[in-house]
């Protein structure tokens, strides 16, 4: 019994209790239990203590007026309570601080800001046990540092009121006279040119407020695609019908169909839906300069577990899962309803109705919002070259993510230098290795240098492995084709629906394209590629439902079928353009065992003319109309390497006096983009740029609303 006890009081117990991931073994070593007895309790904890060193202040005012404002996120060691600057900021104390050559290691910081523990030595965030010696001495320095920015919030407000107070009688009444002209003049103004004209950044004429977002820890990717959905006008609007409370939806569906209209009761949206209601609200209300979304953060990482603990992710993942994840909680939503409709009414829920309401929440439904703003379709167009039979198969988009070709000076499986490489320590896109191209110079100790090549070579093992597996599935399935050879391969799980239509018009755009020139790199020739015409041959061979079934025909004697293989030509063209387009642009690319980035410059205009490449009969084009024109109002774009990147947001603000309708098209006529002002935005910081800054950007996705 006693060597049991003495097990359990043994100092590895600490990763034994609520673990959600692997835990770090230098938590030993890299706290010290009596460190609130050591450091000076009476400076500012949200600062970073190097830097306040570096610039001296003018006066106690400045000093707090200082500490108001928000700066770079600030990382105490927990083995001597230094206080520094993270890997994002300017000078990188805190980094800098672990780097100093010394005895014992002080590997373990704690973020004043989200309470989350990172260890340098691990390169990763520390997951440990909530009733730990490392969580008690968390929470008594979160304790401490809450009551003292408390504390001084209410002396703050105390000095203000006295110095309210000490304005004598005799300047008060002159106070007085010079605010009533003030107010005379503004009204006068108002008078004479309407509203009053408010920052660019502001509210003014409708235009959505643009605040900064704080960096929860290697977030960036996720902020950047938040600058730009809280840009995207219609998504606002829709998010901000949505209640959080029970709501009714009257079914109606379509009058071939035998369903009747049904009237139901929706349950309240779903917690990820409410979270981004709740940004996009916080934004546009509140003062302050900076917002932190920790709440829709959260709800995001219970939707996808794969952004849990900080780490470096990729921004066109995140967007998806975050669209996916809100899609599918408007779906179960009206599924909910309807079936609580249909057992309100009597009837068994059984598999027959099941079905039923299957039916009505595709024909009856509707769109959520999610597609109703980003939702596109993709038809590809399949013609038999030798029976000239063409087929079509449709799939619903919500975002095209188009292919970019490295330039001539790229050599074939090295990646290209960035001129941003000394960005060190910032979110990656794809956290994969390239072998020792991609590791910065000068980056870390020797031990993390030695470590991230230890990784490299076993992600490129990883990767091997993986394409061994691929490869005898796929041997495979090629025998058990011999052996069934009704099954067909790979490539033609898709099923198409042939259809009635002249070969000659089965590859018409609905306006003329000309191939780009091979140097140009743009976004016109990126879709162009696309959906460019392909030659379906050999193994990629089409399974031509019409010449089987003639062959079967003209050997119905011998009894025998076989599956007939043609030659055929397929294109990819846009049959119904969304209100909203979002372009992913592919700089993330694997070379045979590695993935490397491409940093040519991909030119992107302003207004966008999308008919090129959409088909003929394209739905939400009024006839006779030969153009689709959208505009760009934003950027996520990526500098730096693989192991080195960073993302930061370009959003154009906007007056919303004609604002984008719900079935994509604009007012008749109109083909200028608004007017507006363009900004720059870096997790917290934000900055106006000219439209010469946008354009040099090296853009990973691009969002464009449809203006005609």
């Amino acid at each position: 019994m006693g060597k049991k006890r003495g097990k359990d009081r043994s100092p590895r117990g600490e990763s034994s209790v609520d673990l959600s991931g692997a835990t770090c073994t230098h938590i030993r070593k890299g706290i010290d239990h009596s460190l609130l007895k050591k450091i000076s309790l009476d400076k500012p904890w949200t600062t970073c203590q190097a830097c306040e060193e570096e610039k001296p202040s003018n006066g106690d005012a400045q000093a707090e007026n200082k500490a108001d404002q928000e700066g770079p996120a600030v990382w105490m060691c927990l083995k001597c309570g230094h206080r520094g600057c993270g890997r994002f900021s300017e000078n990188q104390h805190a980094v800098k601080h672990y780097e100093k050559p010394r005895s014992d290691t002080h590997c373990l910081v704690l973020s004043l800001d989200s309470w989350s523990v990172w260890c340098y030595l691990c390169d990763d965030d520390v997951h440990y046990s909530s009733t730990g010696q490392l969580a008690q001495l968390v929470s008594n320095i979160k304790k401490q540092v809450l009551a003292g920015s408390s504390q001084k919030t209410s002396t703050r407000k105390v000095k203000e009121e006295n110095s309210v107070s000490e304005v004598t009688m005799e300047e008060a009444p002159e106070k007085e006279q010079e605010n009533t002209a003030k107010q005379k003049e503004q009204k006068k103004a108002t008078k004479q040119n309407g509203a009053p004209k408010e920052s660019p950044g502001g509210s003014g004429c409708g235009a959505v407020a643009v605040k900064g977002f704080s960096n929860l820890g290697n977030t960036c990717f996720f902020n950047a695609v938040l600058q730009n959905l809280s840009q995207t006008v219609l998504l606002r609007r829709l998010l901000s019908e949505v209640k959080d409370e029970q709501s009714s939806l009257l079914l109606k569906p379509p009058l071939p169909s035998r369903l009747d209209p049904l009237e139901v009761q929706l349950p309240k949206p779903g917690s990820l839906t409410l979270a981004m209601c709740q940004l996009l609200n916080e934004i546009q209300q509140t003062q302050k300069s900076v917002v932190t979304p920790r709440e829709l953060f959260t709800q995001v990482c219970k939707k996808a577990a794969r952004f849990k603990g900080f780490q470096q992710q990729d921004s066109q993942e995140l967007l998806r899962y975050l669209l996916d994840g809100m899609r599918s909680e408007e779906s179960t939503r009206v599924t909910a309803g309807i079936l609580e409709a249909l057992k309100s009414s009597g009837k068994s829920l059984d598999e027959e109705q099941k079905k039923i309401a299957k039916d009505y929440e595709r024909n009856g439904g509707g769109k959520n919002f999610v597609d109703r703003v980003f939702g596109g379709e993709m038809t590809s167009t399949v013609m038999c070259q030798e029976c000239k039979t063409v087929s079509l198969v449709t799939e619903v988009f919500l975002d095209l993510s188009l292919p970019v070709i490295s330039d001539g000076n790229q050599k074939k499986g090295v990646q290209q230098k960035s001129s941003v490489s000394e960005d060190r320590g910032k979110d990656t896109a794809v956290p994969l290795a390239n072998g020792d191209e991609d590791m910065p110079t000068g980056a870390g100790s020797k031990y993390q240098l030695k470590k991230a090549k230890k990784q490299a070579k076993k992600q490129a093992k990883v990767q091997r492995s993986y394409l061994g597996h691929l490869l005898r599935l796929y041997t495979t399935v090629i025998i058990y084709s011999q052996i069934l050879p009704c099954i067909p391969p790979l490539g033609d799980a898709v099923e198409y629906v042939v259809v009635n239509q002249d070969p000659e018009l089965a590859f018409c755009t609905l306006a003329s394209r000309a191939a780009p020139d091979r140097q140009e790199c743009s976004v016109e020739s990126c879709l162009y590629q696309f959906t460019e015409v392909e030659h379906l041959t050999q193994s990629n061979s089409l399974l031509c439902v019409t010449c089987t079934k003639r062959q079967a025909a003209s050997k119905a004697s011998d009894g025998s079928k076989k599956n007939v293989y043609r030659e055929a030509l397929k294109q990819m063209l846009i049959s119904a353009p969304p209100p909203v387009l979002t372009l992913h642009l592919k700089r993330f690319q694997q070379v045979s065992y590695s993935v490397c980035k491409v940093n040519r410059h991909v030119q992107f205009p302003q207004v966008l003319d999308l008919s090129p490449f959409c088909s003929t009969n394209c739905k939400g084009v009024e006839e006779g109309e030969t153009q689709v024109l959208y505009s760009l109002y934003g950027i996520v774009e990526h500098s730096g390497t693989m192991r080195s990147g960073h993302y930061t947001a370009f959003v154009k603000t906007r007056p919303q006096s004609n604002p984008v309708l719900l079935n994509g098209a604009a007012s008749p006529g109109e083909t200028a983009p608004p007017k507006g002002s363009w900004f720059h935005i870096s997790d917290s910081s934000v900055q106006p740029v000219t439209e010469a800054k946008v354009q040099s950007a090296q853009a990973y996705l691009l969002f464009y609303e449809r203006i005609s």
